[in-house]
């Protein structure tokens, strides 16, 4: 965990903290009408933080270029907009303030928005033969993103440098569309 994604979990344990305390002692009913300002400035604290800390944690480190970037977001926006993380992020906060759950739920947040944008990425692949695949055929070529300026090393996708255009070579990739089960003939 690095110091930033530690700050912003500290940050939010508090906030969830304050609130737990706040309904082991007070009401829910006095809570929004005796207290309605701070308790809506704890609720708008604990918002602020888990989105920030959920955005860190799903978002972080992750690189696309910036002729991808409009496109590739809207991509991204429409795969986390399928899935309940947020709201239940938002309940494990609210209703049971589970840092833990969060936390989990976040990181199946990235899984989403990774997957998206290895689909995204897909058709903008190309095979990257650099000279020395040219000089020895024992070197095989790798594949490349070009959507996030990586290449697929021992099963890892790296960043790649000082890459040619002429040594990418576009791939067309074919989608294999499974046949029709007998249920749905």
């Amino acid at each position: 965990m690095d110091e930033k994604e530690k700050k912003l979990r500290e940050d939010l344990e508090f906030h969830l903290d304050t609130l737990r305390r706040n309904l082991e002692v007070v009401s829910m009913e006095d809570l929004k009408a005796k207290y309605a300002k701070p308790f809506k400035e704890l609720k708008d604290n604990i918002c602020k933080t888990a989105t920030a800390y959920t955005q860190y944690i799903s978002l972080g480190g992750i690189r696309v270029k910036s002729r991808y970037g409009d496109e590739a977001v809207k991509y991204i926006n429409e795969a986390i907009k399928d899935t309940p993380y947020l709201k239940k992020i938002s309940e494990a906060a609210f209703e049971r303030q589970d840092m833990d759950e969060i936390a989990a739920l976040a990181r199946q947040l990235r899984e989403v928005v990774l997957q998206s944008l290895h689909v995204f990425s897909l058709p903008l692949f190309c095979l990257y033969v650099p000279t020395e695949c040219m000089n020895d055929y024992h070197t095989p070529p790798e594949i490349y993103n070009d959507v996030t300026s990586q290449v697929l090393r021992n099963g890892e996708w790296q960043l790649a440098e000082h890459i040619r255009p002429g040594e990418l070579i576009p791939v067309q990739i074919i989608y294999e569309v499974p046949a029709p089960s007998e249920e749905a003939a």
